[in-house]
Order: C-alpha cells, then structure tokens, then sequence
C-alpha cells in the first residue's frame, strides 16, 4: 500500500474526529484546518470522497460545539446520562471557561447580543474565535434548532475556505509539476 491510498483511506475518520474535537474544545490544541488542507492536497481524493469529507468535517464540527453548548446551557437535557457517566464532560463547562480570556470573551458576547444567530454563523467562518459562541449561546439559552442551523452554515462557510485553499495549493502544485 503506497502512502497517498494510506492517507485516503484513514483521513476521513481522522479528519472527523479533529473537527469533532475542534468544535468541542475551546483554545485549539489540535489543527484540523492544517490537516484538511494538507489531506486534499496531497491525497487529491476527486470529487465524491471530497464530498464526503466536506459534510463529515462539517457535521463533525457542529456537532461537537453543540456538545460544548449543551454543556453551557443549563435548560439542556441530559443525553444517555453522559454527564453523569463521563466525569469529564461534567467539568467541561470548567475547563473551557478557564481557557478562555476575558477579553475574547468580551468581544465575543457583544457580537452575540448585537447580532444572535447571524454572529454564531459569523464567527464560525472566523479562525481563533470559532466556536466560542456556542459558549455565549449556551449560557444565554439561544434556541437549539437556530443554533445548529447557524453554527453548521459557519461551519460549512469555514470548511469551504479551507477546501479554496487546498484546491489553491493543489493548482499551485500542479502548475510547478508536482502533481
């Protein structure tokens, strides 16, 4: 097995779980954006496989800052009784606090009360506060639907940047033969 059908075959499921994750923890130790870009363009994988990855990045990552919401929001009802089963998932809310500056914090409340579910959307697309509304948000008690709705269009807005930027190296390389 040579290392471009090694790289297709695992970096769905990996490029899954970093958005997961990213979407998850707030002050990202873990670069998806980096791995997304780096996956399209040296695996190349065509269009569906594409696709594919494209939705799995995006649901991956809504859904795990709706897991960082949920645990915000105190209104949220418990899923499977993980908060209680898990111990870490009942510090998250925690842990994520203390990561954050008051500063960004500050910043990020007041695109949320000036603007709600256009600021979720919004800040999603942007790198280094993505995902710090769904902290604003859980708190705040924002509507659940609405919030999925807004933070998978951010979510898909972010990914698709990453995607022009993967076809744009990936152009780039085949220009200068490397491809």
């Amino acid at each position: 097995m040579d290392l471009v059908t090694l790289v297709v075959s695992i970096g769905v499921p990996v490029l899954v779980a970093l958005f997961y994750l990213e979407g998850l923890v707030v002050g990202k130790l873990l670069q998806p954006p980096v791995v997304f870009v780096g996956y399209v363009t040296v695996a190349d994988p065509g269009r569906t496989a594409t696709t594919a990855t494209v939705l799995g990045c995006v649901l991956a990552a809504t859904v795990g800052q709706w897991t960082l919401y949920r645990g915000f929001n105190e209104e949220s009802p418990e899923l499977f009784g993980l908060r209680r089963t898990v111990p870490y998932l009942e510090r998250l809310p925690d842990v994520v606090q203390g990561r954050i500056s008051d500063r960004r914090l500050e910043f990020v409340e007041r695109q949320f009360d000036a603007y709600g579910g256009w600021a979720i959307c919004a800040t999603n697309a942007i790198p280094g506060i993505r995902g710090l509304m769904a902290v604003v948000a859980g708190v705040s008690a924002y509507p659940v639907r609405r919030f999925l709705v807004a933070s998978g269009v951010g979510n898909g807005l972010y990914v698709a940047l990453l995607l022009a930027a993967a076809w744009g190296l990936l152009g780039a390389a085949r220009l200068f033969g490397y491809g």
